[in-house]
């Protein structure tokens, strides 16, 4: 994994979900991502490990890197499995390493539309429709947006319910229902009805553009509509 905020998080998560369903995970191995390199010898570390399954939580540019440093130590093809994250363009693989490459597993979130689930394509076209309108120039094309986009539209949508929900619940809908208790210490700012804002965004559902949209106070995913 890659050794900042995004990637020892994600490694810890995985970590703890894999020993919750008994699997148990022999090591983990460091991409630095100032240097662009792996920390300690990755031939020896692999080829002394008893596990041959390999799991990368990188970004697709580090994903890459840490593949290719896998192709110099001859750790790909039939002797380990990996499987990655996130997708990566083969463009930088020259024919002979692309073959090394094939059993590569990638696992990565999609929206309910590629799997023939409902989306709100009303919500989803009337955004579309503004994007074109205001910024034209960074429009991709219906075909070309990133899912992750459609994941963050449906938390700021669903943020936004809930926010409207939250003020026609506090008297007169005033604007005391998006108040913060102030702090000399920025880090000291906090919402005043971030319990109640919580509690509504907890019971809060729709069908948005990523799929249907739902969360209960236990966990902090989604419990539907998470397609991989």
């Amino acid at each position: 994994y890659q050794n900042d905020a995004y990637g020892s998080n994600g490694a810890k998560v995985i970590t703890n979900t894999f020993v919750n369903n008994n699997l148990t995970v022999k090591s983990t191995i460091i991409f630095d991502i100032a240097t662009e390199d792996i920390q300690g010898d990755l031939e020896t570390i692999l080829m002394n490990s008893p596990t041959r399954i390999i799991v990368v939580w990188a970004e697709a540019l580090y994903t890459s890197l840490i593949l290719q440093k896998a192709l110099d130590a001859n750790v790909l093809g039939s002797q380990f499995t990996w499987i990655l994250s996130t997708s990566i363009s083969l463009t930088s693989f020259n024919q002979t390493d692309r073959e090394k490459l094939i059993g590569i597993l990638t696992v990565e979130p999609v929206t309910a539309s590629i799997v023939n689930a409902p989306i709100n394509t009303t919500l989803l076209h009337a955004a579309y429709e503004l994007w074109q309108k205001y910024e034209p120039e960074t429009f991709p094309g219906l075909t070309n947006v990133d899912y992750y986009a459609l994941f963050a539209f449906d938390a700021v949508w669903l943020l936004i319910q809930s926010l409207q929900q939250l003020c026609s619940i506090i008297e007169n809908n005033s604007s005391s229902c998006l108040s913060f208790n102030e702090s000399s210490f920025c880090f000291d700012h906090h919402f005043i009805n971030s319990d109640l804002l919580l509690n509504i965004i907890s019971t809060t559902k729709f069908l948005g553009v990523s799929g249907p949209i739902e969360f209960n106070s236990n966990s902090t995913d989604r419990i539907n509509g998470s397609y991989y």
